[in-house]
């Protein structure tokens, strides 16, 4: 065979396996794509496609009907401005909730709807009581009922006051409803989608300081005597809450980058604030024979002569934001596993409580409130 025909049959060869190759690309299958790039919803031994590979538009990748996201909040909370440490940041944890959907106008309704439980942070210790056990060798290890008779704790077998100073103790809802729109996709497939909406948020501030004092009963017939000895122990407490009603304007960014989206929201809102503050001192007097032993049962408890209670109301205006600044990877091809950072800021309107034994200020209702945090969770069809 000539060198001639050799190479016309290599040739004719070479355009039947191209061919044949070109016609499999044509039906849809390319051997050499890689699931994790090109969305296969994790199936590592199912085929690809070539629609798999190709560049879908922005507005095709943008998901519609509806959605659903969960989070885990861990936020910071500023301390009261009538506090003389307020630029310091208590943290929490909190829980936030997103769903709603999105049609295929391009329009539709996004609600959320966020908790945060605390910060409870305190400065506080034990008071042993006049009748108090200090040691395990006061016990009567015999009677197993002892550690609960005349009041003594369960925990510390001791008879003692929980004596506690709040630093920061608060409790924030948050509920909104919005209207959005979806406009066109810019250049480089990002899109923003307009927000208008209303916004209830609740934040609830307690102040506490409690006081223990002793003193010495006086005989009636003989004042330069005593015949016994009395404690007192007093919590003020004041509760303030904070009930807004808020409208909002805001938008949501967001684009896709292969496997990943970066997306940032905005919510400025302004409103009205209901504000009460209920302010309550509870007196407890016990006394005793002089002078008090250890184990004695008392010769009165549970006296609360001079609790009282005293209720407050005012109004103010806040004025905000909400932002929020999240990264996301598609794990499944409905669900998106996201972390980012949220910032909820009041700028003024919120009541935090003192009480009138703290020496602050005790009827500053026009303060501000800001609660920085990061967070973590998933996205189904986001």
């Amino acid at each position: 065979m000539s060198m001639l025909q050799r190479t016309i049959r290599l040739f004719v060869l070479g355009t039947a396996l191209m061919a044949g190759h070109l016609g499999m690309a044509d039906s849809g299958y390319h051997p050499f794509s890689e699931p994790v790039r090109f969305d296969p919803d994790w199936q590592f031994f199912a085929p690809s496609y070539l629609q798999d590979v190709e560049d879908l538009t922005a507005r095709q990748r943008a998901p519609h009907g509806l959605f659903f996201s969960y989070d885990r909040v861990y936020t910071g909370v500023t301390r009261p401005e009538n506090s003389q440490r307020n630029y310091v940041l208590d943290g929490t944890w909190g829980n936030r909730w997103d769903f709603g959907w999105m049609n295929d106008r391009e329009s539709g309704w996004y609600f959320s709807t966020q908790q945060i439980t605390g910060p409870n942070v305190y400065n506080g210790y034990q008071q042993l009581r006049l009748n108090g056990v200090t040691t395990d060798d006061e016990l009567d290890l015999a009677d197993p009922f002892f550690p609960t008779v005349f009041g003594n704790d369960p925990y510390t077998r001791q008879r003692t006051f929980d004596i506690r100073d709040s630093v920061n103790v608060g409790d924030y809802n948050n509920f909104e409803a919005n209207k959005t729109w979806r406009i066109e996709p810019y250049r480089y497939g990002g899109m923003t989608e307009w927000l208008l909406g209303v916004r209830y948020s609740k934040f609830e501030d307690l102040a506490r300081n409690d006081t223990y004092t002793t003193f010495l009963i006086p005989d009636p017939a003989d004042p330069t005597q005593t015949i016994g000895e009395g404690e007192t122990y007093t919590n003020h407490l004041v509760w303030c809450r904070n009930d807004m009603l808020l409208g909002q304007l805001g938008f949501r960014y967001f684009k896709h980058m292969n496997q990943f989206m970066l997306s940032t929201e905005f919510k400025a809102f302004a409103g009205h604030t209901f504000q009460s503050r209920d302010y309550t001192r509870i007196v407890q007097t016990a006394t005793y024979e002089d002078p008090p032993a250890i184990g004695d049962q008392p010769v009165s408890d549970g006296d609360f002569t001079g609790t009282t209670t005293v209720r407050t109301k005012n109004n103010a205006t806040p004025v905000g934001f909400d932002l929020r600044a999240e990264g996301s990877y598609r794990a499944f091809r409905y669900l998106d596993l996201r972390a980012g950072f949220q910032l909820i800021y009041f700028g003024q309107g919120i009541w935090r409580g003192a009480t009138p034994i703290s020496g602050q200020r005790q009827f500053d209702n026009d303060q501000q409130l800001v609660m920085p945090g990061v967070t973590f969770g998933f996205a189904i069809n986001r």
